[in-house]
């Protein structure tokens, strides 16, 4: 890792600083140091690229087989007088390999989840072409321009602390910076797909081993090789000796393992990283753990054990965030010269794929009207599987999933003595637990509540902010509409038992430890064999004990053990999970 920092000087803002990425954009003859306007508006460097791309009409391919978003490109003004380092020979050559991979990718899928990249993936992978096509063919050409913009940017920025210059050994790493739900898993396939053909372009596919991916935990990894398998990618998950001395497959297949599984020697449920050697291609997923915190320093190094003489691609939604947490600069100016591509949550959200949001401040304790606040909450969610049932073949041309209900706690130690913190967030989940059990346990009572929040306003339920607005004003349309059509309080209780709780007659709420698993518990109602809802929490055991003695009305489920963990199948439509009570992390994953 380089050094380089002008003492006594401020660091700018990561997402600043990003010089890698900002060189990219050089390549297009685009000016990151630069203040650009569309249309009038100021706008930034990647929006300024993407400059007519952004609509929906332009996803897909044009009859002669080529993405729009490559024809917009090429014909639009950067490339009109010949200004740009890159010839738009070269961006089709590298449109033809990404339209190949794409194929690839789709080969094994129905038409109907065939893959259409947005406008920001298409780039991703077009900055990656960039990116291998330099590296293998003129790596030392690649460091020289790299080393040029840093000086410019430096010299722009002359009042913080100079980026270091790159050296060759940090070529061999970059990081992709896309939000949650903006589709790393698919980038990274075919970011796979890439290096196989540079590296065999340049005949060096024998130089590496394997390709390694690291995951942060079992499911994550399990999960990883089924989607690989998906798009047409040999890959196994790297368990002990028998897969570790097996034959190699260099570029060909992928072994996946969790981080936690590498260690400094090999014992039951570790593998030592020298055995791995460090001639391997090697992809990260969720690459900003171990950035910060106790991890910090152990992680890192292993990680580049495993790539100091193959190449490294790490994926993060959050190497902002984590590099800051850090508050270590050198880590920090280390990713800023690593991040190839950009697509962070604040242009997720600017692109409207982010989530909306409300946020409900009431002048009453959340004490006086929990169980008002909470069955409104449950409506809304009810709301959402009634509306998803009545037009899911509608909403499935936008990709729309079943509706999941999730409640976020804090992140809950997975071993060791309780801390106060995993106290409160034991506290935090059996809280909502507790809601559950009550709601199953007081028919009579949350009937009436149903009624209230359906016929009354916010002055008679309680919900209601500062100004005296009923919070859930205009809430509960369709809802209202099924009570002018005959439904009643009594036949929606009954619905909302059948299709949230997973069992219409209604029952006791049961917990059940999932076998194999300490991190999740299942939760059933009354005679039901099919689970309705997951939590995620770093300690199963500890959450059943709390619920059991600090909640009435729960029972923990003793028969009958699941065959495998409910973990993956959260986010699958067809599962029967549609409620989620965890910890951070499972959201995060």
């Amino acid at each position: 890792m380089a050094k380089g920092k002008k003492q006594g000087k401020k660091e700018l803002e990561f997402r600043d600083k990003l010089v890698l990425n900002q060189w990219l954009f050089t390549q297009f003859g685009i000016d990151p140091l630069h203040k650009y306007k569309v249309d009038g508006n100021p706008v930034k460097p990647l929006h300024k690229l993407a400059e007519g791309m952004r609509n929906r009409q332009m996803e897909g391919l044009r009859a002669e087989g080529l993405h729009r978003y490559y024809y917009q490109l090429v014909e639009s003004e950067l490339f009109k007088d010949d200004f740009a380092p890159l010839k738009t020979a070269q961006i089709l050559r590298y449109e033809e390999n990404i339209v190949r991979h794409t194929k690839r990718l789709n080969a094994k899928r129905e038409n109907k989840d065939h893959i259409t990249w947005k406008y920001f993936q298409w780039l991703c992978l077009l900055f990656t072409e960039v990116y291998l096509d330099y590296y293998f063919r003129d790596a030392e050409g690649l460091l020289e321009s790299l080393n040029a913009y840093v000086a410019v940017f430096n010299k722009h920025y002359s009042e913080y602390a100079d980026i270091p210059s790159f050296t060759m050994d940090d070529l061999n790493m970059v990081c992709f910076q896309n939000a949650t739900g903006s589709g790393k898993t698919l980038l990274m396939h075919v970011h796979l797909m890439q290096y196989q053909h540079y590296a065999a372009a340049a005949q060096r596919k024998a130089e590496l081993s394997r390709v390694i991916l690291l995951t942060p935990n079992d499911s994550l990894s399990t999960q990883h090789v089924n989607e690989l398998h998906q798009s047409g990618v040999d890959a196994q998950l790297l368990r002990g000796q028998i897969t570790l001395f097996a034959q190699p497959k260099g570029l060909q297949r992928v072994d996946v393992i969790e981080i936690t599984k590498l260690g400094d020697k090999d014992g039951p449920n570790t593998l030592a990283v020298r055995n791995l050697g460090g001639r391997n291609l090697l992809l990260v997923d969720e690459g900003h753990r171990g950035l910060s915190g106790k991890e910090e320093g152990v992680w890192l190094t292993r990680r580049r054990e495993l790539c100091a003489e193959g190449f490294c691609m790490e994926y993060s939604a959050t190497f902002d965030q984590a590099v800051g947490g850090a508050g270590n600069s050198e880590l920090s100016s280390y990713y800023a010269r690593s991040v190839l591509f950009d697509y962070s949550y604040r242009y997720f959200y600017e692109d409207g794929f982010g989530k909306d949001y409300q946020i409900l401040n009431m002048p009453k304790t959340l004490d006086v009207v929990e169980k008002e606040y909470m069955t409104a909450c449950l409506l809304k969610f009810f709301q959402q599987l009634c509306l998803y049932g009545l037009h899911d073949k509608e909403y499935a041309a936008f990709q729309i999933e079943k509706p999941l209900w999730v409640f976020v706690g804090h992140t809950v130690n997975p071993s060791g003595k309780p801390t106060a913190d995993d106290k409160a967030a034991l506290t935090d989940v059996g809280k909502i637990i507790g809601f559950l059990a009550d709601f199953l346990n007081d028919r009579k009572g949350y009937v009436g509540r149903i009624d209230r929040l359906l016929r009354a306003g916010g002055k008679e339920t309680g919900l209601i902010d500062a100004a005296g607005v009923d919070i859930f004003d205009r809430a509960f349309l369709h809802l209202g509409e099924m009570l002018k059509a005959g439904a009643t309080a009594e036949s929606l209780m009954d619905d909302i038992l059948e299709h949230v709780f997973q069992n219409r007659a209604g029952g006791i709420l049961k917990l059940h430890r999932i076998k194999g698993n300490a991190d999740e518990v299942a939760m059933l109602v009354g005679s039901a064999e099919k689970p309705f809802g997951l939590t995620y929490v770093g300690r199963a055991e500890d959450l059943i004990e709390h619920c059991i003695h600090l909640v009435p009305g729960i029972e923990r489920k003793e028969e009958d053990e699941f065959g495998e963990a409910l973990f993956p199948s959260v986010k699958s439509s067809a599962s029967s999970v549609n409620l989620l009570v965890g910890a951070k992390k499972f959201v995060e994953g």
